[in-house]
């Protein structure tokens, strides 16, 4: 599996319905998502070229002490 990069990575659609999921992005939307990266890498409808990433929970947060 080849890995690209993409610094120009713009996401053009909520994720806010994918949170504490896996998604792959193409053309900055959601084509697919699963509940990690194995499987959304297993998913027929993600490309060798789509970008990867977890959407964080939103339980997660930044904590200032």
């Amino acid at each position: 599996m080849a890995v690209s990069h993409q610094s120009d990575l713009v996401i053009r659609e909520d994720l806010t319905p994918y949170a504490g999921s896996w998604v792959a992005i193409r053309d900055g939307k959601v084509v697919a998502s699963a509940l990690d990266a194995v499987e959304l890498r297993d998913t027929p409808e993600v490309r060798e070229d789509d970008v990867l990433m977890p959407v964080p929970d939103r339980t997660d947060g930044v904590y200032i002490l």
